[in-house]
């Protein structure tokens, strides 16, 4: 299959008076996956409708390859689209739903019947006799899942747009077919855009992350990069959780626009009287909860400040304090990140 590059430059999208997408610019890399995250509102589903060319952009352009698309109507663009209700068609059986983009594209018979068979086969549906002459509705929530992801690469599209489609599904099952989406675009070499606004979710499945709010991309990079070095304290708090202590409170004079972000596993308690080490900052705090979480324990501290939090492992729950005392918070400077205030 291969991908291609897609990138938006300058793009506005609106409905109505309403503006989704507001001077939008990003490139997506060619044959790899890129997750977008936002709150509901942000403009994510409507970033991937502008680029497959079912609502036509305000102003800007969208290119594929290098070649300016934005002209085209979606049936000429090399798209293949999951929606998040995954619009299966109920009344039809799987042969159909998955050839119905072939048939709309002009394949032919034979053709047909072999791109259906190879996709039911990628996606898991095997052997894919026992699946075509089913109808969708009689399908667990998981196989109509693979029946949608067939029917998008049936015609083997350079690009993949995912709208939410995992967020139906029970957890367990969600985390199977993670990572059958990115074992299938590894095998496809596609370009596959999925929106989601599960922070975890992307993190496990993506090469790159944009994280969106009103309409604009506020900042872009590897998991790893959004994650230890968020922008703000919009990113900071919206992907991943954070501890934000404003700066004035550690230093007085220094000014109200910018706090310390710590993540909570980074976070390390001290019983009070016990030193921290030279150069570390220290926080008197007192333990209101501690909460089970399986391989973690999750403490919950009040300051001065207000409220913080520290995730440490499972085995170390003997010696942590219990909830009501009096404990020092301490980190590594180098874990300590600058970040805006809004």
């Amino acid at each position: 299959m291969g991908g291609v590059e897609v990138r938006l430059d300058n793009v506005h999208a609106s409905y109505g008076e309403v503006e989704a997408l507001r001077g939008v610019s990003f490139s997506f890399p060619e044959s790899s996956i890129t997750a977008v995250l936002g709150p509901s509102g942000c403009g994510k589903t409507t970033m991937l409708k502008v680029i497959a060319g079912l609502l036509k952009p305000r102003r800007g352009r969208v290119f594929f390859g290098g070649v300016d698309y934005t002209g085209l109507p979606p049936e000429r663009r090399s798209v293949g689209f999951v929606f998040q209700d995954l619009a299966l068609f109920p009344h039809m059986t799987v042969y159909d739903n998955v050839a119905f983009g072939l048939r709309a594209r002009g394949f032919s018979g034979g053709e047909v019947r072999r791109q259906v068979e190879w996709a039911l086969e990628t996606v898991g549906l095997t052997p894919p006799r026992e699946f075509m002459g089913r109808r969708v509705t009689g399908l667990s929530g998981g196989q109509q899942q693979r029946v949608a992801l067939a029917r998008a690469i049936a015609y083997e599209p350079p690009v993949l747009l995912l709208d939410e489609p995992l967020s139906h599904l029970d957890f367990k099952i969600r985390q199977r077919l993670l990572a059958e989406l990115k074992r299938l675009q590894r095998k496809l070499g596609s370009t596959m855009i999925y929106v989601t606004h599960d922070q975890w979710e992307a993190m496990e499945l993506a090469d790159t992350l944009v994280i969106m709010r009103d309409g604009r991309i506020v900042q872009h990079g590897t998991p790893s990069e959004v994650y230890t070095r968020p922008a703000n304290v919009y990113v900071a708090t919206f992907f991943g959780d954070a501890n934000i202590i404003p700066k004035e409170l550690l230093t007085p004079g220094s000014g109200g626009e910018w706090a310390i972000m710590v993540r909570p596993e980074d976070l390390e308690i001290v019983r009070n009287g016990s030193p921290v080490p030279q150069g570390w900052p220290r926080l008197e705090a007192v333990v209101e909860d501690l909460v089970f979480q399986g391989p973690l324990i999750r403490v919950e501290l009040r300051w001065r400040g207000g409220r913080l939090r520290a995730v440490v492992p499972r085995r170390t729950a003997s010696s942590l304090p219990r909830p009501g005392e009096a404990v020092s918070v301490t980190w590594s400077p180098d874990r300590g990140v600058d970040v805006a205030l809004e």
